[in-house]
């Protein structure tokens, strides 16, 4: 029998070996923006569903040097159009988080961070962002954009691709 907890146990074990603890401090909506050019006029008219052009993209920066502290945000532009062109909305949204990143031994390396902060805590922030852009645009009086699923890491590669 062990008397110890294990999940303790596991941390300890996890820092001891160098290997980095990330925890979300906070969560936040650093900025937004939604524009309805043609309001009023545009409720008036019978409503198609607008064809959405959807951006994302994550950023990710120390808060101060030598700081444990990290700022990772999602950032989203989505723009609704009408069949014939017309724009219905735009939406901007930051949607971010505070990160406090611990390693036993100082700071962890670039190669260690990069998908901490670029694809694990992003998938962590998601369901926030994505529930913030629907209710955006439901209360817009549009339909709410209701994202799928992102693959993190996959956009990653993308980027460094690019």
């Amino acid at each position: 029998m062990h008397d110890g907890d294990a999940t303790a146990t596991i941390a300890g074990a996890a820092e001891a070996m160098g290997a980095p603890r990330a925890e979300i401090v906070s969560q936040y909506v650093k900025s937004v923006r939604l524009v309805v050019p043609g309001a009023p006029g545009i409720h008036a008219a019978p409503k198609d569903l607008p064809r959405l052009n959807l951006d994302l993209d994550v950023d990710a920066r120390q808060v101060a040097d030598g700081s444990a502290l990290f700022e990772v945000a999602l950032v989203l532009r989505c723009q609704g159009r009408a069949p014939g062109g017309q724009a219905l909305f735009e939406a901007d949204l930051a949607y971010a988080g505070l990160v406090s990143v611990r390693v036993a031994g100082g700071v962890a390396a670039p190669d260690v961070l990069e998908p901490m902060l670029l694809i694990d805590i992003p998938a962590l922030l998601f369901p926030g962002a994505r529930n913030l852009l629907a209710d955006l645009t439901r209360d817009a009086g549009f339909p709410p954009v209701l994202m799928q699923a992102v693959d993190f890491a996959a956009l990653q590669r993308a980027r460094r691709a690019a």
